[in-house]
């Protein structure tokens, strides 16, 4: 299977350029021969979104734009970056898109706390091992940890500060001898002279 990853400036609250981004990455990836393509975290809404995380608001406005997306998707799998609200708590998720059908929600089970990272404000951590549903208008999906398959190939999730956590608690860790392959989107804020 051919794997791609793309880094794209994404502007917090521009739906329309945020949207543009996303599909020409998708375009290219395809005209690669891409067959799993990573996007980034919280690509879909901006990283930077901070107190609006919070908001009803966001999250529905970022689950009504993947449905733009979505259509995108045939011929490949793609993994989109969003906040997703439930029961009131905001969790950082990345979507996984196929030939237009959302296939679920890994969410982040680990959370950035320090320097410029205060995640902790905005998101809840998904706990390990737990899964539930998320739906938007008479559809509903899977939601937090979770794998997918692609090609025949089982994947997991480590969203970015994910990866960083001790091996006995690590996604990563957890999903040894589970799947093939470990899929991270990450994401960090803007920072003076950050490299």
């Amino acid at each position: 299977m051919r794997l791609a990853g793309a880094a794209l400036n994404q502007i917090p609250f521009d739906w329309n350029h945020n949207l543009q981004n996303i599909s020409a990455a998708i375009e290219q990836a395809k005209a690669a021969g891409v067959e799993l393509l990573c996007l980034p975290e919280l690509c879909l809404t901006g990283y930077n979104c901070e107190d609006l995380f919070l908001s009803d608001w966001l999250p529905a406005s970022a689950m009504a734009h993947l449905q733009k997306i979505r259509p995108l998707t045939h011929g490949i799998c793609v993994v989109v970056g969003l906040p997703v609200r439930l029961h009131h708590y905001t969790y950082n998720t990345a979507a996984v898109l196929r030939d237009g059908e959302i296939l679920g929600f890994a969410a982040k089970q680990f959370l950035a706390n320090d320097g410029v990272h205060y995640e902790t404000r905005f998101f809840v951590s998904w706990p390990a091992g737990q899964t539930t549903t998320v739906a938007y208008e008479g559809e509903s999906w899977p939601l937090g940890d979770l794998t997918f398959e692609h090609q025949g190939v089982r994947f997991g999730f480590e969203i970015c500060e994910d990866a960083w956590r001790p091996d006995d608690v690590r996604p990563a860790c957890r999903l040894r001898g589970k799947v093939e392959l470990i899929i991270n989107p990450s994401a960090s804020h803007f920072a003076m002279s950050k490299t």
